[in-house]
């Protein structure tokens, strides 16, 4: 900022101001003619009228917000009211000041409004000028290169004091506008090359988006490697482009996690094949776009370690044989008869299969004496001729129903009687000698206790891990329901359990959590089954994150929509 004397731009007239329309305090006196209608380029020579100026740029005037004060002894004008400036790049003002008074004074400008004082430095610029005489300062603002300084209009007054004339002020009203600039980082998270195989085809990789612009931007993500062997899931709502979409105020990032499947993998390697991934980012409406390159390692299914094994045995076969040779020849020497030597053939058996029966015990009997009886028990639903309207599961898939832990034998349901007390409602048949559950009797004993259609819960429990109470997902989810480690433990107090591998406590958890989501749900008009079970697959947090962005059922991801239907069309299946 500094003091210049030249010759005054634009003085004011009595003209509505390019910001507001006038406002003549109380304690001023009109201008003289001569100043309302002319703007004074020259104390001493003939006052001329001048054009008013436009705004600075080829946009619209914005109609500036902090309000006009003239007067007549203080008289101030400024080149222009509106301008334009680029993040971290100047923007100046000229402010004229006509002491009009008779007395010798020194002005200072102070500035006002909605701006941030560190734009202008920190020295309070001042001129003193003699009477009849004008004297133009020059202010300069800077706004930085930073997301803080948000892209818009910034309303200022440049507001003219004099200790000679205390009670007088004049103001002049002008709007600073930031232009926008964008910048984006993306980033994968340090951590260990993910690796990928023939069992395991899944990776999760963290990816870091920042919006390091300083005005708010929609960004698209996709996925695509060299190869075209692997699939993006960002785990975002769609874009009409089919990519990701995410949106990002000024100085704001996240990091979600980038779900990669792998499907071409090599067969036979002595080590694993180098997969380059890349992620890009674009903004929506601007041409900026950004790369991240990551690395995944893919295994082959035949490795050195099967190819070592596969010599060894080899060798270890060939070595076999020559003994036996070895053998056959010294006793056929010795006069020896040569035993005849047979190898058996193996029989050729198929794959055990469980079926997996809705009548099958959830837990083992209270009542049974010994490990034997229950083993009986299972060989003998094991040995049933299989019926083939209910689903095959390999041996791998399922555990003996009820292994998970210890089995509560008739359980009571929240039912009271007229004095109070909880009532078993039960059959007196059951309670008197069949101390175990069936998992179709669990399901609808649970699912009646919480008003959920028990056959869902069947359904839910099928998809979520084949039956399998001892299931241990590579995320840490437990049991027959796959319920995460923070949601049991969230969720078990309530309902007085701590095993989650028990069939009934973790069933139990669940009908718990879903009666939670589904009044969540509730609250916000989304009341069908299949949002409550969306919610429990995908997480009730993205699921409000989704729907508050507008989402439907049309837009929402192609693979919670599968998990949905199929939980559905397993539950009609069920007699």
């Amino acid at each position: 900022m500094q003091d210049e004397l030249e010759a005054a731009p634009d003085l004011p007239t009595g003209s509505r101001p390019a910001c507001l329309p006038d406002q003549t305090p109380d304690n001023t006196r009109p201008l003289p003619d001569a100043l309302r209608n002319w703007q004074v380029l020259d104390i001493d020579g003939q006052a001329t009228p001048v054009p008013a100026r436009e705004a600075d740029g080829d946009r619209a005037m914005t109609e500036c917000q902090v309000a006009d004060r003239q007067d007549d002894i203080i008289v101030v004008a400024v080149d222009v009211r509106h301008r334009l400036v680029e993040a971290g790049a100047p923007a100046a003002f000229a402010v004229t000041i006509l002491n009009n008074g008779a007395k010798l004074a020194t002005f200072s400008v102070q500035v006002e409004g909605w701006i941030d004082a560190r734009w202008a430095g920190d020295s309070l610029p001042t001129a003193q000028i003699e009477p009849g005489a004008r004297a133009t300062i020059r202010l300069e603002f800077v706004p930085p290169r930073q997301p803080e300084t948000e892209a818009g209009d910034y309303h200022l007054g440049f507001a003219v004091r004099t200790a000679a004339y205390p009670d007088r002020v004049a103001r002049l009203g002008a709007v600073l506008t930031v232009l926008p600039f964008d910048a984006l980082e993306l980033a994968f998270a340090d951590a260990p090359e993910a690796t990928v195989s023939w069992l395991r085809r899944t990776a999760v990789l963290p990816l870091t988006v920042s919006n390091r612009g300083n005005r708010p931007v929609t960004i698209h993500l996709q996925g695509a490697d060299p190869l075209r062997a692997c699939t993006f899931d960002f785990g975002l709502p769609a874009a009409p482009t089919g990519e990701a979409a995410l949106f990002l105020r000024p100085n704001r990032g996240i990091t979600t996690p980038v779900r990669i499947i792998a499907h071409r993998l090599p067969l036979i390697g002595l080590h694993g094949r180098s997969l380059p991934l890349q992620v890009t980012a674009r903004l929506a409406d601007a041409p900026l776009i950004r790369r991240a390159r990551t690395r995944l390692m893919a295994q082959p299914m035949v490795g050195p370690w099967h190819m070592v094994t596969a010599a060894g045995m080899l060798l270890a076969g060939v070595l076999g044989l020559s003994l036996l040779v070895v053998v056959a020849v010294l006793l056929m020497q010795r006069g020896y008869p040569t035993p005849a030597v047979t190898v058996p053939a193996a029989p050729a058996a198929a794959p055990p299969v469980i079926i997996v029966n809705l009548n099958q015990p959830a837990g083992p009997s209270p009542s049974s004496s010994n490990a034997g009886q229950s083993a009986g028990a299972s060989s003998s639903a094991a040995s049933a001729a299989p019926n083939p309207a209910l689903p095959l599961v390999l041996p791998d898939q399922v555990t003996t129903p009820g292994s998970g832990g210890a089995f509560r034998a008739n359980p009571l349901t929240d039912v009271r009687g007229a004095d109070g007390a909880l009532t078993d409602v039960r059959g007196a048949e059951e309670q008197a000698g069949a101390g175990t559950l069936t998992y179709a009797e669990m399901f609808k004993e649970i699912g009646q206790r919480y008003d959920i259609d028990w056959k869902m819960l069947a359904a839910l429990a099928y998809v979520e891990s084949g039956f399998d109470s001892l299931a241990l997902s590579d995320a840490g989810a437990m049991g027959l329901m796959q319920i995460l480690p923070d949601t049991w433990r969230e969720w078990a107090p309530a309902a007085a359990v701590s095993d989650p591998f028990d069939s009934y406590s973790n069933v139990l958890v669940a009908a718990i959590y879903l009666d939670h989501v589904r009044s969540a749900l509730a609250d916000k008009n989304f009341t069908g089954k299949e949002w409550m079970l969306v919610a429990y697959n995908w997480g009730p947090d993205r699921l409000a994150d989704f729907l508050a962005a507008n989402g439907s059922w049309e837009t929402l991801p192609e693979q919670r929509r599968q998990y949905v239907t199929e939980i559905l069309r397993i539950t009609q299946s069920i007699p």
